[in-house]
């Protein structure tokens, strides 16, 4: 049968795709026998004395909103520095939604313009623990806080598990402008047990232009608008992975470099409760 444009067709879901500038630190990162990265004894220091405070004293709300909350400096630029140092590592591709085709990258492009960005996946929870601590301590006293999607233990721990960490790398021009969600209660993929999402902004706002993160929220009228949320480096927005619907603009001209990272829980997801064919 074919499709006439003026058919209406159904917008396939959007999400990303799974694995299947800041001056640059002098300090040398110490690299143990596993492979695990570990921190310089003053930022050790540091970052202990920020997680002895009261929970509601570790980290500072920049803006809350039904739909997403800003955490401001979360990472201080000492630590940034660290993580830059870290992600020297990293030998980030080209990007891909998960439904695309293509034998190319330039194929790819060519026929669906929806990203284009570098990525690096990476198990923060292996490679560098200390980075992975301060992401999780964010999910639990921030993201579980204002949506409490995930159980949590007689400890006061979270029950659920930590994807691979995304690094991603937008250069002029680079965009992803496809407006997608993390995930989809719906949905039947393995990426659908997303939960919670957080986005870690590494590079200074004056590294770039352009490169804004949207999130379309329901306005006044009930009616979805555009707000651009203003992220400076070291800050986290963190959302509900199956709620936000949200896109980068494209960067008109130097570098933007960020951390993706989700919590999910596979009880939330029908592929991983037998149901996926």
């Amino acid at each position: 049968m074919t499709v006439h444009p003026s058919s209406h067709v159904a917008k396939p879901q959007r999400r990303l795709c799974k694995k299947t500038s800041l001056k640059q630190s002098s300090k040398p990162l110490i690299i143990n026998s596993t492979g695990e990265v570990s921190l310089p004894p003053s930022t050790v220091a540091r970052l202990a004395n920020t997680e002895n405070q009261p929970p509601n004293k570790q980290f500072i709300i920049k803006e809350r909103h039904p739909d997403y909350v800003v955490v401001q400096s979360a990472f201080d630029r000492e630590t940034l520095l660290d993580i830059q140092q870290f992600l020297k590592r990293k030998r980030p591709r080209a990007a891909r939604m998960k439904n695309e085709g293509g034998d190319s990258d330039d194929e790819r492009k060519a026929r669906y313009d929806d990203r284009d960005c570098a990525v690096s996946w990476f198990s923060a929870s292996m490679e560098c623990p200390w980075l992975h601590k301060r992401l999780a301590a964010i999910v639990r006293l921030v993201g579980n806080a204002e949506w409490p999607l995930l159980k949590v233990g007689m400890h006061g721990q979270l029950l659920c598990e930590y994807e691979q960490t995304q690094y991603a790398v937008y250069g002029a021009n680079q965009h992803f402008r496809a407006w997608h969600q993390d995930a989809y209660a719906q949905g039947h993929d393995p990426e659908d047990a997303r939960q919670l999402t957080l986005v870690v902004m590494l590079s200074e706002r004056s590294a770039y232009t352009g490169g804004t993160f949207d999130a379309k929220v329901p306005g006044p009228s009930g009616r979805k608008r555009i707000r651009k949320i203003d992220l400076h480096a070291g800050d986290v927005v963190v959302f509900p992975a199956k709620q936000l619907e949200h896109r980068v603009s494209v960067v008109k001209s130097g570098v933007r470099k960020s951390l993706v990272f989700w919590a999910c829980d596979k009880a939330s997801c029908k592929y991983f409760a037998g149901e996926h064919v």
